[in-house]
């Protein structure tokens, strides 16, 4: 499953033996890190970049610019696991997806992630917690995590079909209205509707980006396959075939109400 991943450490010398032993574990193919940055936490959502490391990192700011300043979008899960944390835009999230689906995320980082600690953040695969979990308790590393990515899919499948139940339901109350009503149920079915073409525009680029940082991934496990031994080279593939699998069904329901 993938996940972001979220592990807090007292001080920098742990982050980093910790940083190293994830490190380890993805060049064993244990795990598959598809991207990750460390950061240390300056104040309340602000954060200074230590690391990063990842195709859907480079946009990100350089080493030891706050995360707080941060002006634009922020790519894939890392992105809007960090722009969770500062508050700064995300970049396939509107600011009521952000309110919805960070609150309980923040809750439970800001839990273990005091001032000066430092947090590493993976957006990683991984068949089970054990092994990332069982690698950083050594260094008193205490984690969070989320399937972000999946968590907006299904945010935005449910906002999708409230929305369309919600006009269906007005359309059919303007076919019994009273004349006098009609005028204020059309113009909330209009309203309604404006409403759905907007969720629907976000929803299409969400997509759009997701299957763009998938493609990523996928062009990165390729490359891994070139220096890997044979057994690795079988975990690699299957792992790519994975990922192709979820790119092709990335906004297949939102794709099937426009068939």
């Amino acid at each position: 499953m993938e996940n972001i991943v979220v592990s807090s450490f007292g001080n920098l010398q742990d982050a980093t033996l910790g940083l190293n032993k994830l490190k380890d574990l993805d060049v064993l193919n244990d795990i598959t890190i598809y991207n990750m940055v460390m950061i240390r936490k300056t104040a309340e959502g602000k954060y200074e970049f230590l690391y990063q490391e990842g195709p859907d990192t480079q946009d990100m700011p350089a080493t030891g610019a706050l995360a707080g300043t941060l002006v634009g979008a922020l790519a894939g899960p890392i992105g809007m696991a960090v722009g969770m944390l500062t508050g700064a835009a995300i970049g396939s999230a509107d600011e009521d997806d952000d309110d919805e689906m960070s609150r309980e995320f923040l809750d439970d980082v800001n839990k273990a992630l005091k001032i000066n600690s430092i947090a590493i953040i993976l957006d990683v695969e991984e068949d089970n917690e054990f092994m990332i979990d069982s690698y950083l308790t050594p260094f008193n590393g205490v984690i969070v995590r989320r399937d972000i990515a999946d968590q907006f899919a299904k945010y935005d499948q449910e906002q999708w079909d409230k929305l369309q139940d919600e006009i269906a339901a007005e359309e059919k109350n303007l076919k019994g209205a009273a004349d006098k009503d009609k005028a204020a149920i059309q113009a909330r079915i209009a309203k309604l509707k404006t409403e759905s073409d907007e969720k629907i525009k976000k929803i299409k680029d969400r997509n759009a980006r997701t299957k763009d940082h998938i493609q990523k991934k996928i062009t990165a496990l390729d490359e891994k396959l070139k220096t890997s031994d044979e057994h690795l080279k079988a975990k690699i593939a299957a792992q790519k075939e994975k990922l192709k699998g979820k790119l092709e069904k990335v906004g297949e329901n939102i794709d099937s109400a426009f068939a």
